[in-house]
């Protein structure tokens, strides 16, 4: 396993493994409706990780999930880097990169202020960071997935997911687009949670598809 799968496949567990996890420990401690959110919505995914053992859980380990999607980023440039041949390229790469970063700023944010009970959390900076998240990954994957377009029309790129990617960055646009991007709050109506399940879903099968993608991205000292 290389360095960059490595990252890929962290990124995926300490994200959408996380949250699993979460929601399981909140259905044991009751803590959380028992439902399948991604069909009815009974809960979303903040106060899934709010009460109990499941709010230690997501707090911790989406923090650390954050910090391994700041370094997918950076992976995701390096890998890029080589196909990006002209100016406007490199504007895309840079702007890539921040909206990212930002994203996954927003969401620590977002994680940090959460608390074992409502009357606790920090509402105003954890909606802000959620927004930031979504929005911020809306705009990121578009200009990755532009440039991974461009990079493979123009024989400079190998993307064995390009197809998986295509699918999902698709489908996170409509999801975005139609109900979360600008419905993230305290209350939130079923549909909007619905989509934001799958929204998460499909960012973090996003993260994991570049595990294939990465074979030969590798950690290496630089030479004095």
């Amino acid at each position: 396993m290389s360095f960059g799968q490595f990252i890929a496949l962290a990124s995926f567990i300490l994200s959408a493994g996380v949250i699993g996890v979460t929601y399981w420990v909140g259905v044991a401690q009751e803590t959380v409706e028992v439902c399948n959110p991604f069909l009815v919505g009974c809960t979303d995914i903040t106060h899934t990780g709010l009460a109990g053992y499941a709010g230690f859980i997501f707090r911790g380990g989406l923090v650390s999930g954050c910090v391994f999607i700041l370094v997918w980023w950076h992976c995701m440039r390096v890998w890029l880097q080589p196909s990006v041949q002209t100016k406007a390229s490199r504007i895309n790469l840079n702007l890539m990169t921040f909206f990212g970063m930002l994203a996954a700023v927003g969401l620590i944010v977002g994680t940090a202020v959460l608390a074992p009970t409502e009357d606790q959390v920090l509402w105003f900076p954890h909606v802000r960071g959620a927004n930031t998240f979504f929005q911020g990954m809306l705009l990121a994957l578009s200009f990755n997935y532009y440039l991974i377009w461009h990079g493979r029309k123009n024989g400079l790129l190998d993307v064995p997911t390009f197809k998986i990617k295509s699918i999902l960055f698709v489908l996170i646009w409509i999801v975005l687009i139609g109900f979360v991007a600008n419905s993230i709050g305290e209350q939130m109506k079923r549909g909007t949670k619905i989509a934001e399940w799958w929204a998460t879903l499909f960012i973090c099968l996003y993260f994991f598809s570049s595990y294939w993608d990465w074979k030969k991205i590798k950690l290496q000292l630089a030479e004095s």
